[in-house]
């Protein structure tokens, strides 16, 4: 007959070398981990099967192996698409050839040349650097996609001479910038003491090319009051970006008193700044809202007054009812800090 003892042995180590895997990530329940570690002093047949469950070198060197294969991998797709930049950066150099040879012939300038060339460093920036550079391909597509797009303007200016590279410069950086530059900075190392302020620098880098944009336009045409004008304009609702920023960006408050606050601001200044702007501009003190009439939408300024009162009423009105959820969930986060003390 069998031993009851020898059976009860066997049954409990069946239980524990169960359970090993369990002990061994530490998640088995507290009860569990004791019996385990009873059984372990007394037991030599599951002690070395919880030696070998820790003896993790075959594990480790399978990994080891992987991230090889993977790296290897990795090197051959670098290798690959660098060759292809490469190839392509040569392909483009044939129509550069071409044209400057056919200059030549001609006995003409190199304008064209020029032009042709600044093009072809336009397409490399958009397909040999992403291949060949190894990183922060985005930001050097930019740079380079941006520099030679300069390039181009320099040449066909100068083809023609129009005077007019600083024209066609200015308005070009300011509305790629408003799109690209927060990828360019990003992609940027900067000092410890400016890693943690690229949105400002963002925001300061539009205002200023938003402003030179004004005086470039304007003043290409000698339009002083157009460059009074434009630049109040600018101005009055850039102030209003400037607080929507700050608020979203460094007011130390929750979600909800912080939409509250950009909403106020969007309804304020949609109300008013047409009325500030005609003040500056024009020195003509008005208050459109006070035209409003819900009865006449045939007039402008009816029509402008009932827009903007509608606009300012709900602004007022969404705003009351977020800054309410922002102090209900201000007083339940503070109560439950509170309780959990």
């Amino acid at each position: 007959m069998n031993n009851p003892i020898t059976r009860s042995t066997d049954e409990t180590c069946n239980i524990v070398q169960d359970l090993l895997p369990l002990y061994y990530d530490d998640v088995c329940s507290p009860s569990s981990k004791r019996l385990v570690e009873k059984h372990l002093k007394a037991c030599e047949k599951c002690q070395n099967t919880y030696n070998e469950l820790k003896n993790d070198s075959i594990d480790s060197m399978i990994k080891k192996e992987a991230d090889s294969v993977l790296k290897q991998h990795e090197k051959k797709e670098k290798t690959a698409a660098y060759k292809a930049g490469v190839i392509i950066a040569g392909l483009l150099l044939i129509p550069i050839l071409i044209t400057f040879i056919v200059c030549l012939s001609n006995g003409g300038g190199l304008n064209t040349f020029a032009v042709v060339t600044a093009s072809m460093l336009l397409v490399a920036a958009m397909t040999a650097i992403p291949l060949m550079a190894q990183q922060k391909k985005l930001t050097k597509c930019i740079i380079c996609g941006v520099f030679a797009l300069l390039l181009i303007f320099f040449f066909v200016d100068k083809m023609y001479s129009s005077n007019e590279f600083m024209l066609w410069s200015v308005p070009t950086i300011f509305g790629l910038s408003i799109v690209l530059f927060p990828f360019v900075i990003r992609g940027i190392e900067l000092p410890a003491a400016l890693s943690d302020k690229k949105a400002l620098i963002t925001m300061l880098w539009d205002t200023l090319w938003l402003f030179l944009t004004i005086i470039e336009v304007c003043g290409h045409t000698n339009d002083a009051a157009g460059m009074k004008a434009g630049c109040i304009i600018a101005f009055v609702f850039v102030i209003a970006a400037w607080l929507i920023f700050f608020d979203a960006r460094y007011l130390n408050t929750n979600r909800f008193i912080k939409s509250a606050i950009i909403v106020l601001i969007v309804s304020v200044w949609t109300a008013f700044a047409d009325d500030v702007c005609e003040f500056f501009i024009f020195g003509t003190r008005q208050i459109t809202i006070k035209s409003v009439d819900f009865s006449d939408w045939t007039s402008d300024i009816c029509v402008n007054a009932n827009v903007y009162t509608i606009v300012l009423v709900s602004g007022v009105i969404i705003a009351s009812i977020l800054f309410a959820a922002g102090i209900i969930s201000l007083k339940a986060h503070k109560k439950t800090n509170v309780s959990g003390l």
